[in-house]
């Protein structure tokens, strides 16, 4: 989600606090685990099991809910990878917001 669709669902303080680490954010534990799975479908999609599925078929997720997420979070990663090798240059506004979150990788 980008931040300006998280505002409408919470607070200032709470999309601070969830840009930072979503794992400790005052979020539902849903959430939580769909960003977790999010997380590593982008990192290492090919370690994605069938027990990662189910967990979130645990939180009420149906299988076209978590065919939506895969979709999203693949087509992010690909024009994530477009832009870069194209070198597409963000806005300024983007890239200072950019700078001063911390790296995908530490969540």
């Amino acid at each position: 989600m980008h931040a300006d669709e998280l505002r409408v669902q919470l607070t200032d303080e709470q999309v601070a606090h969830f840009t930072k680490d979503f794992r400790t954010s005052d979020i539902d534990e849903t959430t939580k685990a769909i960003l977790a799975f999010a997380a590593k479908v982008t990192k290492a999609a090919s370690t994605v099991t069938p027990a990662d599925l189910e967990h979130l078929r645990g939180y009420g997720l149906t299988d076209e809910a978590l065919f939506a997420i895969v979709e999203v979070v693949g087509f992010f990663c690909y024009i994530n990878r477009m832009a870069d090798a194209f070198g597409v240059e963000l806005d300024e506004f983007l890239e200072e917001w950019r700078e001063n979150l911390p790296l995908a990788s530490e969540n």
